[in-house]
């Protein structure tokens, strides 16, 4: 069980709150957005990463899915929160899927340790949804973002509780992909 005190616990309310609206407002996405976002929020929050972390996770996919910007995060979060969620955000304008993903991971490396941690959560969070998607090359794919992922983070990540649990889970996959003699 989490237990924060109640001045954080408010900064979070916070958090949770920006999301919620600005996601209900103009944001679009299949997946259970809000749902994902406190998942991975509080699963870093259970390895005791500081509130920054914790306040970045809640609100990183709203960049990508919304119509939020970096400034509007910023006004409410700070600089440093705004510019983890705007590394954490994919470039729309970058339509091979590859290149896109690839170029999201290198500007999240060079924003720094703690993005990379929220990613590597993130990552986390969606890996186990990869056997559900019915089309094999589309699973091969998302194994293959994640092991690149791994990869590019290893040097600089690779201690923290959340990169050994991303790393357990891709072997999992990888072993699954194998037997699917993909």
């Amino acid at each position: 069980m989490i237990f924060i005190n109640p001045q954080d616990g408010h900064r979070l309310d916070k958090a949770i709150n920006f999301l919620v609206n600005k996601y209900t407002e103009t944001g679009s996405n299949p997946k259970p957005v809000v749902f994902h976002s406190l998942n991975v929020a509080f699963y870093l929050l259970n390895y005791g990463y500081n509130l920054d972390i914790i306040e970045a996770a809640i609100l990183h996919d709203l960049i990508e899915d919304s119509d939020t910007t970096k400034d509007d995060i910023a006004l409410s979060f700070g600089d440093k929160v705004a510019g983890w969620v705007d590394a954490l955000s994919f470039k729309t304008t970058i339509e091979d899927k590859e290149e896109r993903y690839k170029e999201m991971f290198l500007r999240i490396k060079s924003a720094g340790h703690e993005a990379l941690i929220i990613k590597c959560a993130d990552i986390y969070s969606n890996s186990f949804y990869i056997k559900l998607v019915n089309d094999a090359e589309k699973q091969k794919f998302l194994i293959n973002k994640l092991n690149f992922f791994l990869q590019l983070s290893e040097e600089l990540i690779s201690r923290e509780p959340v990169w050994l649990d991303l790393s357990n889970q891709s072997l999992i996959e990888n072993e699954r992909l194998s037997k699917l003699n993909l």
